[in-house]
């Protein structure tokens, strides 16, 4: 059996590229999914290596659940960064219009991202879990946005303060995007 570690996309387009040499039927191949550089890279690499191990029927990749869980966080978190965010700027001391529906959803996605995050921690397992940066980050956005779509809807804060939210929120979501990915430890496997 042949084993194929990956710690980044480039290593997922090249096993692309490399696909019909190593793909030959007689061929068993294990695809260890060890890491990717970013959180925000999850839903294109989820794209390219889903498809190859359901080609290729001698093909596994034990980590592909979990990738699909962290390509979903990606996916959910880049539309708060191009699509919900946007619509909270201030113009004129007052909101951009959509500003109620970009908060209804901001509460709707920190709750989905609570739940994507719930299902990587299972996932990982305790001893990775303790100390994951992506758990860690999106649970202080998930709040962050539950916390600051309440307030505005509530008429708790002002324009100068969802201002300064939105910033932070922005910050948040660069953050999390930009946080590696370890789905798991290959040297646990030695001991």
């Amino acid at each position: 059996m042949m084993l194929y570690e990956i710690h980044s996309h480039a290593q997922i387009q090249d096993l692309q590229a490399r696909s019909d040499e190593l793909g030959h039927p007689e061929g068993i191949m294990g695809v260890d999914l060890v890491s990717l550089e970013s959180v925000r890279i999850a839903r294109e690499s989820y794209a390219l290596l889903c498809p190859l191990i359901k080609e290729f029927v001698f093909w596994g990749c034990p980590q592909l659940k979990n990738l699909s869980v962290v390509a979903r966080l990606s996916l959910e978190i880049q539309m708060l960064e191009h699509d919900v965010l946007p619509q909270l700027k201030v113009q004129e001391a007052k909101l951009e219009q959509g500003a109620l529906e970009a908060l209804l959803l901001m509460k709707n996605s920190a709750v989905i991202l609570l739940d994507l995050r719930k299902r990587f921690m299972l996932a990982l397992g305790v001893l990775l879990a303790e100390d994951d940066l992506v758990l860690a980050r999106v649970k202080k956005l998930s709040i962050m946005l539950k916390d600051t779509a309440d307030a505005v809807l509530k008429g708790d804060g002002n324009i100068a303060w969802l201002e300064e939210r939105v910033l932070l929120l922005v910050h948040l979501v660069t953050n999390v995007l930009e946080t590696p990915v370890r789905f798991y430890d290959p040297d646990e496997d030695d001991e």
